[in-house]
C-alpha cells in the first residue's frame, strides 16, 4: 500500500495514520519492550487488520471488544476497527471474567479480540460470541497475505468507540464517541498541551480510557510524535527506566503514580530532558505538586476532563498554575456551576459543574435513564463533580457522590485530603463519611510511608495536623490505618467501597 496524504472523509483514523504514513513513512510511530514501528508500518498493518475483521464478516457499526495490553496489537486493531468503520470497544485487561460478561453484554461485539488464555476469551465462550487470540507475537502471523482494504467512507456523526467509565461508584456505563468527537479532542488538547513532532511521549494510564488513548495515541501520532508503550501495570522503577532510556519529553500521569513514584524514586534530578509533565484523572493535591517540582524543577501541568466529554475542559499550564487548583476553563468548552434547582451560583459558591462543548457525548450507549439524569433540558452535560470558580478559576472540591455533610455542613474530601497529604508520614489517603453514634463524622483512610507505623498517638497527630488547617467539622473523627488504597484502573480512589470497609 502507498500512503496518500490526501484523506477525502471524515474518517478520523484515516487522516491520523495517513497523512503521517506519507509525510514521515520511517519515522518511529511507537516503541515498545525494545521494538519499534514505523509510521509507514502502523499504517499498512491497520488497514490490513481492518481487512482482516472484515474478512470476519465484521460490518460498519458492529463491535469489536478489544481486551489488550497497550503494544503495537492495540494500535493495529483499535485503528483497524475504525478503518473499516466498525466501533471498538476497548476494556481494561485486568477485570475479572463476570466484568467482561457484563461488557459483552451492554455492547453485543461481534468478534472478542484477547491474549491468549485471557479471562475475556472464557467470558466470550460463555456468551457464545466469536474470539480471536492476539498479541505481537502473532500480530504479523494473522495478518499475511491481507491487502490494503478500503477505508469505509464515515460521516462524522457515525459512532466509531465506545468507553467503558471507570467506575469510581461502582456503576460503570458506556460512552459512545463519534469520528467528529476525535477530530474536536485533537484540536482542543493540541493547542492546550502543544505537542511537537519531536516529542517521545509517556502515558501511565492505558489506552483503554479517554485519557491514555488521547496521549499515548491520538495526539502523538496527529503531530508525528513518539509514543512509548508499556504493556504492564505501571510502577515507579520500570517508568524511571523507560524515561532514562527513551529521553521522554512528555510525561503524563495520575496523581496517585506521582505520589507513588516520589516515595519510591529518590534522586529525580536527572529528569532534565523531561518538557511537559501532566496529570489528570483526579484533583492534584498541592502538596504532591510542589514536592515534584522542588525534585524534578519541573511543575505538573494539569487538566481535568471527564470520559463523556473526551477532552480535558479546564486546565492549568505553567506559569498559571496555582497548586491545590484544576485551572481555567479551555476553549471551545463553556462550564456552569449550578444550584440544586439548575441555576448558576455566583463566583466563590459551590455548585454542581456541568460543560457544553463539541466533543460531548450524546448520551450513554442504550442507557437512557442514565442520560436523562446527565444532561439538563438545554443541553448541559452535568459532570457529577462538585466544583467552585473564583476569579476564573475552577477547583474540583469532588465527586458529588463522595461529598457528604458532618454536623449538618458540606465537607469537600479532596480538601481534607490534601491537607493530610502535607504531613510527613503520609503517603496516600481518602476521605469518606463515618459515624459515631448517631452522628455523621469525617473519616480519614490513611497510607503511611515507609518508615512509620500504625498507632493511636500518630492518628492524633494527624488529626491534629488537620485542625491547624481546615474548619472543625472537616476535622476527622476517625483516622483509619491502611496498606493501600482501592483504585480504578486510571489511579482514582474507589471511594464507594473504603465506605464498604469497617
Amino acid at each position: 500500500m502507498r500512503p496518500s496524504a490526501s484523506v477525502d472523509t471524515k474518517n478520523f483514523a484515516a487522516h491520523l495514520v495517513l497523512e503521517k504514513a506519507a509525510q514521515w513513512p520511517e519515522r518511529t510511530a511507537a516503541r515498545c519492550e525494545g521494538r519499534a514501528l514505523s509510521y509507514a508500518a502502523l499504517a499498512s498493518q491497520s488497514f490490513a487488520m481492518a481487512a482482516f475483521l472484515r474478512s470476519h464478516d465484521l460490518g460498519p457499526g458492529s463491535r469489536a471488544l478489544i481486551v489488550l495490553p497497550d503494544s503495537f496489537s492495540f494500535l493495529v486493531t483499535f485503528l483497524g476497527c475504525l478503518l473499516a468503520g466498525i466501533v471498538a470497544v476497548p476494556v481494561n485487561n485486568r477485570l475479572r471474567r463476570t466484568d467482561y460478561v457484563q461488557c459483552i453484554q451492554g455492547c453485543e461485539p461481534a468478534l472478542v479480540l484477547a491474549s491468549e488464555g485471557h479471562e475475556a476469551l472464557g467470558a466470550a465462550q460463555e456468551a457464545n460470541v466469536p474470539a480471536q487470540v492476539l498479541d505481537d507475537g502473532r500480530l504479523s502471523g494473522l495478518l499475511e497475505g491481507m491487502g490494503p482494504s478500503p477505508v469505509h467512507p464515515s460521516r462524522g456523526d457515525d459512532v466509531c468507540v465506545l468507553f467503558v467509565t471507570s467506575g469510581t461508584t461502582g456503576h460503570p456505563k458506556m460512552v459512545p464517541h463519534r469520528h467528529a468527537d476525535f477530530f474536536s479532542m485533537a484540536d482542543a488538547m493540541g493547542k492546550f498541551l502543544g505537542f511537537r513532532p519531536q516529542d517521545v511521549v509517556l502515558c501511565s494510564a492505558k489506552m483503554c480510557h479517554v485519557y491514555g488513548l488521547a496521549i499515548s495515541l491520538t495526539l502523538p501520532f496527529r503531530v508525528g510524535a513518539v509514543t512509548i508503550l508499556d504493556p504492564g501495570k505501571p510502577n515507579p522503577e520500570n517508568t524511571l527506566r523507560q524515561l532514562l532510556d527513551a529521553q521522554v519529553t512528555v510525561l503524563a500521569s495520575v496523581p496517585a503514580f506521582y505520589t507513588l513514584f516520589l516515595l519510591a524514586v529518590p534522586q529525580l534530578s536527572q529528569l532534565g530532558h523531561l518538557r511537559i509533565c501532566f496529570s489528570g484523572g483526579e484533583a492534584m493535591p498541592a502538596a504532591v505538586s510542589s514536592e515534584w517540582h522542588k525534585r524534578t524543577g519541573h511543575q505538573i501541568w494539569q487538566g481535568y476532563g471527564s470520559t463523556e466529554v473526551m477532552t480535558f475542559v479546564i486546565g492549568a499550564e505553567p506559569p498559571d498554575i496555582v497548586p491545590g487548583t484544576a485551572g481555567r476553563v479551555l476553549p471551545p468548552f463553556e462550564l456552569r456551576i449550578l444550584n440544586p434547582d439548575g441555576l448558576a451560583v455566583p463566583d466563590g459558591t459551590p455548585g454542581h459543574l456541568a460543560v457544553r462543548g463539541p466533543s460531548t457525548m450524546s448520551g450513554y450507549w442504550n442507557n437512557p435513564e442514565w442520560t436523562r439524569r446527565v444532561f439538563t433540558a438545554d443541553g448541559w452535560l452535568l459532570t457529577g463533580d462538585m466544583a467552585v470558580r473564583e476569579r476564573g478559576i475552577y477547583t474540583i472540591l469532588g465527586r458529588m457522590d463522595d461529598m457528604f455533610k458532618a454536623g449538618g455542613l458540606w465537607v469537600s474530601p479532596t480538601r481534607v485530603e490534601s491537607v493530610l497529604l502535607t504531613h510527613s508520614a503520609v503517603a496516600q489517603c481518602a476521605v469518606t463519611s463515618g459515624t459515631v453514634g448517631a452522628f455523621s463524622t469525617v473519616r480519614a483512610h490513611v497510607m503511611l510511608k515507609p518508615g512509620w507505623e500504625p498507632c493511636p498517638d500518630l492518628a492524633n497527630t494527624l488529626r491534629r495536623h488537620a485542625a491547624g488547617d481546615l474548619p472543625d467539622f472537616m476535622v476527622p473523627a476517625e483516622v483509619v490505618f491502611r496498606p493501600a488504597l482501592p483504585m480504578t484502573a486510571t489511579g482514582k480512589v474507589q471511594r464507594f467501597i473504603l465506605r464498604t470497609m469497617d
